[in-house]
């Protein structure tokens, strides 16, 4: 009877030991491994989802004035949407759409041609491009008439590269307008390594558009006014040597007049970009 006793005390003792060391130790091990396992949460939904839905839908329904206000105040209100990136598109497409077409905007103003004028002296004297003048006008050439009724787009374009992003982004009036990928870099270009958080903003390079170029073809320099120009590669010349080119890609079958240290943009981006920029405006450039 006293062994039994034993027994059951032994039993009792060793078994409580091991059904702590199974709570304490063993369990929240097991448990952590098998929670690992599992597939992650899915993140809440998005609140600023709806507000962008509603902006796209005026877009899609061809209401292009509603829908840039509707994606300028939701880009303004919302700047860690899941979906900011997407409404900076749709704006970008939007911008370019009214403002080198004939489409009518608020913001356009009418210019008269007047005995003299000539389109590189109407772009001056508008602030413009004559290149942003013949394609939001749909002139097919650069003579101009007396009385002719112009649309003019004012517009205060500066520039800011982010070579880490890659990214070129055209602000108007400090706001953005459109942003553009870039699809090469220098071959020596390494982006820069995380740095800790220290307070202060990083370094950037400031400086002005300096030069446009224009390459017909094969490879020479050519005015806007030229019949080669529609086919023309771009250069947009800024500060520091950060040049952008007209990239066609490795496959392409024309003369490539490549910078140094130049910057790649797809041709028809660097097309858009000439239209839209003037030399003297503000660029940033963001290692």
């Amino acid at each position: 009877m006293k062994a039994l006793i034993i027994l059951f005390l032994i039993v009792a003792i060793f078994g409580s030991g091991a059904y702590w060391t199974y709570q304490l130790f063993v369990r929240p091990h097991k448990d952590l491994q098998e929670e690992k396992l599992l597939p992650p949460e899915p993140p809440p939904p998005d609140p600023s989802l709806p507000e962008f839905e509603k902006a796209v839908a005026l877009y899609k329904e061809g209401k292009l004035i509603e829908a840039r206000t509707a994606l300028q105040e939701f880009i303004a209100h919302n700047p860690s949407s899941t979906v900011i990136d997407q409404a900076r598109d749709h704006l970008g497409r939007i911008n370019t759409d009214i403002t080198l077409s004939t489409k009518l905007a608020p913001e356009k103003e009418v210019y008269i041609v007047k005995s003299g004028d000539v389109l590189s002296r109407v772009a001056a004297r508008t602030r413009t491009t004559p290149e942003l003048i013949m394609r939001s006008n749909n002139l097919s050439g650069t003579m101009l008439r007396i009385g002719q009724r112009l649309m003019i787009s004012p517009m205060e374009f500066s520039l800011v590269i982010s070579k880490k992003d890659r990214k070129v982004t055209v602000l108007n009036k400090g706001t953005f307008f459109k942003q553009y990928p870039i699809v090469s870099l220098p071959p020596h270009f390494k982006a820069p390594a995380a740095k800790k958080e220290t307070g202060r903003p990083e370094p950037k390079t400031t400086g002005r558009i300096t030069e446009k170029i224009a390459w017909s073809p094969e490879g020479l320099r050519i005015n806007f006014d030229d019949k080669e120009y529609p086919q023309a590669a771009h250069w947009i010349v800024n500060v520091a040597g950060n040049t952008l080119y007209s990239d066609p890609g490795p496959n392409a079958t024309t003369r490539v007049n490549k910078p140094p240290s130049g910057l790649g943009l797809a041709p028809e981006h660097m097309a858009e970009l000439a239209a839209l920029l003037s030399k003297g405006n503000p660029v940033t450039i963001e290692n």
